[in-house]
């Protein structure tokens, strides 16, 4: 019975029919189009090249204002321990 119910339900989803979709063709740019947007996209790229240069540039100069300041909280530290060593013995 189940059987021959899945039987008749395959009947009738073959006897449907789905609307093909519709096929739209786009036309490709001919080259005097596509040369502009080139040219502008490569002005673009260089242009945000050189941001992330400058971008870079500063993060390099701050990493180096970082590890200093660092480096004299370190020392400031060791001395003033030897200080107090100095000053409890």
């Amino acid at each position: 019975m189940a059987e021959e119910d899945l039987i008749k339900e395959e009947e009738q989803l073959e006897e449907i029919e789905l609307p093909l979709p519709e096929v739209v063709e786009i036309p490709f740019p001919d080259a005097a189009e596509v040369s502009p947007n080139i040219e502008r996209l490569q002005a673009k790229q260089a242009q945000l090249q050189q941001e992330i240069n400058v971008s870079q540039a500063q993060l390099n100069e701050l990493a180096n204002k970082i590890e200093t300041a660092q480096l004299a909280f370190q020392q400031c530290v060791v001395l003033l321990q030897i200080e107090e060593s100095a000053n409890g013995s």
